[in-house]
């Protein structure tokens, strides 16, 4: 029997198996989508089969809604962020549940808790890799998959090793500042929960951050500070390099991608229809899903300033492509009307896309949009307000594109060091000076060649799978905590 002050679930010492030997299950909202996450949990599977010599078969996943058919994934929309009950118990995180909403909720969280323990026990799971049960977006899933382990425990039933991967949590919301009681009592029970044995922060701020947090965790479950303490580790974002190197953007297969990219996004019709030519284009990617912090009503502004600064000289028009998919915020509306509102104030012409428009009509994926870019020698934007990390960020610099970026808290802290070579704004203004760096990086091929290769030796040296894959067998081998 494990003690009482520390209630994990007993097991036979990790150490004493093949990292290899073991079978991994993953949880999440989604899978297969743009969301940083889904591009995290695509890397990790790829590291643990290449890296870690662990069979696809091994590898499970329970989500809410996939956007890829496999046998290895379950699907349930009670686990989903958009399920009905979840957005209700965001919209009153504020004003509390009480009566009716608490039954509803009650009802959600004991469905979700009973597919979660016959996905496990019948896929004989030994490690639990869950993204986010960190964060109250994930609200039904995350108490679910606490009520699992309490109940494991009061069953004496093995449970697998729950290893937390933190993205990010409400603590660095400010519309998550003030729950109601009900709701506090909810997130110190399940969010993540007093059973998490290994956390994996993606950033140096997040712990310092999630402290007091955990503390008041500890005050209801004594103990579980001080294992947390011990068992986590800061593992950044990884990137595939699509390249080598510059000259690679001209290879045979790139070519394809980009005739692809012409063709299924009707480049041609749109260039005879407006009497241009592809050299009177300067193409600009923002590589992010549609939410408001990423600002990217701020990147249209930037790039209708930098149109105005061309004065046609270098090409004739911006066409700005959004990779992403759009959320319920509303923000693809919202930009929509700004592009139209400002075409009208600076009397030019920016072509605002939205990919998502093409994804039943083209194979390209959302990670070979930047590639295709770079060819085009376009460049990218990137002013989130505040980002776990930067996983889109890398992929562009992985595919040889030179971003524009606003210093974010975390890109201070955790990237600037590494010295990329790119375009930064300390504040969300547009002056004179970065209009013009940006301007003679797109338009100096020999400039642009010599930062996209510095880019590419710092990825590989310090951003590389291979440093996932040794944090991940460290974690996965580790003796549990008796």
């Amino acid at each position: 029997m494990c003690p009482k002050i520390d209630e994990t679930n007993c097991d036979e010492e990790f150490n004493n198996k093949k990292v290899s030997g073991l079978k991994y299950g993953v949880i999440h909202s989604q899978i297969g989508f743009s969301d940083g996450v889904s591009i995290v949990m695509k890397q990790v599977e790829r590291v643990l089969v290449e890296n870690l010599d662990i069979s696809k078969e091994d590898i499970v996943y329970l989500v809410g809604k996939s956007n890829v058919k496999n046998k290895r994934i379950t699907e349930n929309e009670i686990l989903w962020d958009g399920h009905r009950v979840n957005r209700m118990m965001l919209r009153h995180f504020e004003s509390g549940y009480g009566g009716g909403l608490s039954e509803k909720i009650e009802l959600a969280i004991w469905n979700a808790r009973e597919i979660i323990e016959e996905w496990v026990f019948r896929n004989k799971i030994d490690i639990l890799i869950v993204h986010n049960s960190s964060h109250p977006v994930n609200f039904i899933s995350s108490i679910a998959l606490s009520r699992f382990y309490r109940d494991s425990i009061r069953k004496h039933r093995k449970a697998p090793k729950y290893i937390l991967w933190w993205h990010d949590s409400h603590l660095e919301r400010k519309h998550f500042d003030n729950p109601a009681t009900d709701v506090e009592k909810y997130l110190l029970e399940g969010v993540p929960g007093r059973f998490v044995e290994h956390v994996i922060f993606i950033n140096n701020l997040q712990f310092k951050e999630a402290q007091k947090y955990l503390l008041k965790i500890n005050k209801r479950y004594p103990g579980f500070y001080d294992r947390i303490l011990s068992n986590y580790n800061v593992v950044y974002n990884t990137a595939d390099t699509s390249i080598d190197s510059f000259k690679d953007i001209e290879s045979l297969e790139n070519n394809i991608r980009l005739k692809q990219f012409i063709k299924d996004f009707d480049i041609k019709k749109f260039l005879k229809r407006h009497k241009l030519e592809l050299k009177d284009v300067l193409f600009c990617l923002q590589h992010t899903r549609v939410l408001d912090r990423k600002r990217i009503d701020f990147a249209l502004k930037y790039c209708y300033e930098l149109l105005l600064k061309n004065k046609g000289k270098n090409f004739k028009t911006i066409y700005f492509l959004v990779s992403g998919q759009s959320t319920r915020d509303g923000s693809r509306k919202k930009l929509g009307r700004l592009n139209r509102k400002l075409a009208r104030e600076y009397g030019l012409q920016l072509f605002l896309t939205f990919a998502e428009d093409y994804y039943m009509k083209t194979k390209l994926s959302f990670d070979e949009y930047p590639i295709i870019f770079a060819k085009l020698g376009g460049f990218s934007t990137y002013f989130s307000e505040v980002e776990g990390f930067g996983n889109n960020l890398l992929e562009v610099l992985a595919s040889g594109l030179i971003p524009v970026v606003y210093r974010y808290p975390v890109f201070k802290k955790d990237i600037e060091k590494y010295n990329f070579k790119l375009l930064m704004l300390d504040d969300f203004e547009i002056k004179e000076s970065d209009l013009k760096e940006t301007l003679n990086v797109v338009r100096n091929n020999r400039k642009r060649k010599k930062m996209v290769d510095k880019n590419l030796k710092i990825l590989k040296k310090h951003f590389s799978h291979d440093i996932l894959a040794m944090n991940l067998r460290q974690v996965a081998g580790k003796n549990k905590k008796n």
